[in-house]
């Protein structure tokens, strides 16, 4: 699948702190990117530096395939921390004065706010809007010029329960009828994961991993250990019988990350050539669990 964003060695320095430490990602067309790390990660810092709102220090950003960056970014529209409202305006009003500002086609509005839900707003201006409202209009002003990707930082940040669905349902909705392409960052993992196809995990303003949302299912829900005091031949038999087997050794074991429905032959294949196997389980670890473990305590 083609890749909208890549970044390659990526480095950030603000004197003596590194924000973003040798980040090289990969964001594939129609993807809902979820950049996820703790406050100060270095999350914001990236963003800025695919948009060119900062210049790296070292390393390099390709957009598009390797377009001139000046005109790849035409095509990225984003929201970066709280929407810049005309708050006296309605949402009408406020996307045709950005669409002024960007130069874009005017008839594109009514279409825009049907998008983000808030055709049926009227007169009543932005500051009277809920919170969840408000960052659906700055998504909308972010949609003006038909945007193949929109860059979003914490666009969750800060709302009710009733507003982060509202938001929710917006990505997705543009995702699936427009095609567009999405890097959301969040700390808040639980709303990440409704939404999210392919994870890129930040930390110290390292990328630790980058990891789909199916593969991540995958290795959580199911996953068996092998206990064996002969991990490296038990890794060898396994993938003679499986040739696919995603099988890892670790310090108290084999892991095995697929056919866990298959332990029952897994063991009477290591029986059979000799290895002693003292526990077989499967077992999983939440989500949650697994991010600990990435970004540290």
């Amino acid at each position: 699948m083609e890749n909208v964003i890549e970044t390659h060695g990526l480095v950030k320095r603000y004197g003596a702190k590194l924000a973003v430490n040798d980040v090289s990602a990969h964001v594939a067309r129609g993807d809902i990117y979820g950049l996820i790390g703790k406050n100060g990660a270095g999350k914001t810092s990236l963003m800025k530096l695919i948009l060119g709102i900062t210049y790296p220090t070292s390393g390099t950003v390709t957009l598009f395939g390797g377009e001139k960056l000046t005109a790849a970014r035409r095509k990225i529209g984003s929201l970066i921390e709280e929407p810049g409202l005309f708050k006296a305006c309605s949402a009408r009003e406020n996307l045709y004065r950005y669409s002024i500002l960007y130069g874009s086609d005017k008839n594109e509005i009514d279409g825009i706010l049907e998008l983000v839900g808030l055709s049926d707003t009227g007169r009543k201006p932005a500051k009277a809007f809920s919170q969840g409202m408000k960052q659906r209009l700055g998504i909308a002003i972010a949609l003006l010029g038909n945007p193949e990707v929109l860059v979003l930082d914490e666009p969750i940040n800060g709302l009710d329960p009733a507003g982060i669905k509202e938001i929710r349902d917006t990505i997705l909705r543009l995702n699936r009828e427009k095609g567009v392409t999405f890097i959301i960052s969040s700390h808040l993992l639980d709303e990440l994961a409704k939404v999210v196809t392919t994870y890129g995990i930040i930390a110290d303003g390292k990328l630790v991993e980058e990891i789909s949302a199916e593969r991540l299912i995958e290795t959580c829900s199911r996953q068996a250990k092998i206990v064996t005091p002969d991990g490296e031949r038990a890794i060898k038999i396994i993938k003679e019988n499986f040739s696919d087997a995603e099988a890892e050794l670790k310090p108290d074991g084999v892991y095995l990350y697929n056919h866990t429905d298959r332990t029952a032959e897994i063991n009477a294949c290591l029986v059979k050539a000799g290895v002693a196997v003292s526990e077989l389980t499967r077992s999983g670890k939440d989500f949650e669990q697994f991010f600990i473990e990435r970004l540290g305590d």
